[in-house]
């Protein structure tokens, strides 16, 4: 490895040079304030005749099976595009008539020594090859300037703000140019013994900070030839970010759950990335291979298209609560579903479970953090105890009636208790705006866009009983008024929708229910119910109270199984026996007669010690 410090200009003069932007490096991202940032330093330069202006590192590599003069650009492509779309600016200005400069060969000296060779093919003459989803952008505003064919490449965008910028310099085009002559970066060139991912993990530059899955892709990819890099580029890597759009560092961490069964930290799913390739995998190909596999159903997941009308409902569902935790689930599941041809009805009771199971926790305040671990192994975990001839649904739906303490699933009763008597109002504003969507709807055909228009300030939430009592009220309510105001005025049960929130006010009952678009005429499902009554008392709130409980059981349901496990005693080891547990999964562990299922020995000293201190809290 060799580093020197240099202009950046003869770093790029020559017209036999090349350089190319590998693919594993991420497309040209530098937004307006890093444009802005290097216009104004330049100018800064230009006014004050500053010496020098220290611009970052260019580390390059000769191009594997390229000509001498071909380099792979390994850190650095942002700078060096960013200095090119410059002279791009300064050329096309002067060809347009724009602007005149002192040296009347200028323009046509930055186009020959660092932009094309004229003498060159069509495809060689262009000496920066980018990526191919900014090269025709870049490539066609070389040949003509125009970059209106592609007005969402942030190539053009950055083009035509040097565009604009160059036509109202504060000093001669000529000074401008001789600024960015004094552009100076450290030019590191690597040898044949260099590793230049090693080097690239490295450095600190001054560029963009890279994403966990840029230093994934670079990983995968940098130690190939060119043509291998496009090869797997084009047919594995390219698809996989177009399906995750801008969730891909998502997407790896979630990959990696299912794939070992450990969730990565959130800011080291590249080093455990990497750990994982080195220690298991002899074939990068298969490992993209199943990367994507696992990202056209992570696509379909987070498209909300999964199967049908009901599934995509339940999937748009679970993002809208934030719920991207069950996503290794899902992606794995959906991957065993399409290649064992799951009918969509076995589909549907899979994800109407997993809503059923998050909602009811959700209502009894148990941590979420448990859900976690709970989604990140479920899936093997079924699929292991599952005989041929189970179903799916079956196996998951008593593993998961299965768990207990912070990882249970409640029971109708303890749900309802949660649901009837928690503080809503005071909810997260999309966990509420669910709930109400979950009671309008139903699953009735005939939906209420109730999500949008709570978001949009169409519907707000209205307190049936007001939050300020009115004498009216209170005499309503009777002696005991402040009592019933304070336990049921948060609670579900006197929690509605309306468009006319400021016309109801804290007007007395009658007045809500027959006021013009009052109750009684009312567009909300919800309210119909409410408008049957003359008073509202405590005696309608319990009545309201058990109406929606059993819509609620109908919406959350408790699922039932009639899947049995089958155990063979022998398979029961006391941890008090000699035996060597190393490399042994648990299954599940029996403590006083009770069977607790488990996924893995660090969940089952967790629970074991809980179950410990239930019996004796003094002893722990």
């Amino acid at each position: 490895m060799d580093g020197k410090d240099k202009s950046l200009l003869k770093l790029m003069d020559g017209s036999d040079n090349r350089f190319i932007i590998p693919v594993y490096q991420r497309n040209y991202d530098w937004g307006q304030p890093q444009c802005k940032q290097l216009y104004d330093d330049l100018v800064d330069i230009a006014l004050n005749d500053r010496a020098s202006h220290f611009f970052g590192c260019v580390v390059r590599a000769h191009a594997k099976n390229g000509s001498a003069d071909e380099y792979l650009i390994i850190d650095g492509q942002q700078r060096m595009t960013t200095v090119c779309l410059i002279f791009l600016a300064i050329y096309w200005n002067i060809q347009n008539g724009n602007i005149t400069a002192s040296d009347p060969r200028l323009a046509e000296k930055i186009f020959k020594k660092f932009l094309v060779d004229e003498y060159e093919t069509k495809d060689k003459k262009i000496r920066l090859k980018l990526n191919k989803e900014d090269r025709m952008a870049f490539d066609t505003i070389v040949d003509s300037g125009d970059c209106s064919k592609y007005l969402n490449s942030t190539v053009s965008v950055n083009y035509r703000f040097f565009y604009d910028k160059i036509q109202n310099l504060p000093c001669d085009v000529d000074t401008f140019f001789e600024a960015i002559r004094r552009l100076i970066v450290i030019d590191i060139f690597l040898g044949q013994d260099d590793d230049p991912q090693l080097i690239f993990e490295s450095l600190n530059s001054t560029g963009l900070e890279l994403t966990e899955s840029d230093k994934i892709r670079n990983f995968v990819l940098m130690g190939m030839s060119e043509e291998q890099q496009e090869k797997f580029y084009d047919l594995y890597w390219n698809k996989i970010e177009h399906n995750c759009d801008n969730g891909l560092d998502s997407f790896v961490r979630d990959y990696l759950t299912i794939i070992t069964g450990t969730i990565p930290p959130q800011r080291k799913i590249y080093s455990f990335f990497k750990e994982y390739v080195k220690e298991n995998v002899t074939d990068i190909e298969a490992i993209l291979k199943d990367m994507l596999r696992y990202s056209d159903v992570y696509y379909k997941i987070t498209t909300f298209n999964v199967g049908s009308a009901k599934a995509n409902d339940i999937a748009k569902r679970l993002d809208y609560l934030d719920m991207s935790v069950v996503n290794p689930f899902l992606m794995a599941f959906f991957v065993y579903a399409n290649e064992n041809a799951l009918a969509i009805d076995e589909i549907e009771t899979v994800l109407s479970c997993v809503e059923s199971f998050i909602f009811r926790r959700l209502m009894c305040d148990l941590p979420t953090n448990a859900l976690n671990k709970i989604f990140a192994s479920l899936h093997k975990s079924v699929v292991k105890q599952k005989g041929e001839d189970d179903k799916y649904s079956s196996v998951l739906i008593y593993q998961l009636l299965e768990k207990k303490l912070t990882s249970a699933f409640p029971k109708d009763d303890e749900f309802i208790q949660g649901f009837t008597s928690k503080n809503i109002y005071s909810m997260r504003a999309k966990n509420k705006a669910y709930i109400f969507e979950r009671l309008e709807n139903g699953s009735s055909k005939e939906k209420n866009d109730v999500i949008e228009n709570i978001e949009s300030g169409i519907l707000s939430y209205e307190h049936i009983m007001p939050q300020t009592l009115t004498p009216a009220w209170r005499s309503a309510l009777g002696e005991r008024c402040d009592e019933i105001h304070e336990k049921w005025l948060h609670t579900i049960s006197n929690l509605t929708l309306t468009g006319y929130n400021s016309n109801y006010s804290n007007r007395p009952f009658e007045e809500k229910k027959t006021i013009e678009n009052g109750f009684y005429a009312s567009g909300i499902r919800l309210n119909h119910y409410i408008a049957q009554f003359d008073k509202w008392t405590e005696e309608e709130l319990e009545l309201r109270k058990e109406k929606l409980s059993e819509m609620a059981l109908q919406t959350w349901p408790c699922p039932e199984t009639d899947f049995v496990p089958q155990v063979k005693d022998d398979e029961c080891i006391g941890l008090d026996e000699d035996y060597p547990f190393k490399s042994r999964y648990i299954k599940y562990f029996t403590f006083q007669g009770t069977r607790y299922e488990e996924m893995a020995w660090a969940d089952m000293a967790v629970d074991m010690l809980k179950l410990l201190y239930e019996i004796n809290p003094s002893i722990l």
